[in-house]
């Protein structure tokens, strides 16, 4: 799949619950590793330290978004040596405001 495959739509299935519950997740597990972000040009890489903590949470992190937003594309990279873990999300028109608007905005609030 291409990240203009259209055919894809950009929608959350996650429940009220599920939401509070993963918005709990992202505030205790990757606030604290987060570093910035930077838009691409076709979504977001969102940056964390380099620390085998943050690299578990990242990938937790994607495995679950995977499932609840299937039309993004999600890679983990990891650079030596080793000193951020990068998150790009990409995906069909609207996927970069849908992931800045929920997890970046999050992520900026709460380290600010």
């Amino acid at each position: 799949m291409s990240p203009d495959d259209s055919s894809r739509e950009v929608a959350c299935t996650l429940t009220d619950e599920q939401e509070r519950e993963r918005s709990e997740e992202v505030r205790t597990r990757l606030v604290a590793n987060y570093v910035g972000f930077e838009e691409t040009e076709d979504g977001l890489a969102v940056r964390f330290a380099g620390t085998n903590e943050s690299l578990l949470a990242v990938a937790r992190f994607a495995s679950w978004e995977s499932t609840c937003c299937a039309f993004a594309e999600y890679e983990i990279t990891v650079v030596p040596p080793y000193e951020e873990t990068v998150l790009s999300i990409t995906g069909p028109d609207g996927t970069r405001q849908m992931f800045r608007d929920g997890l970046v905005e999050r992520l900026e609030a709460e380290t600010a």
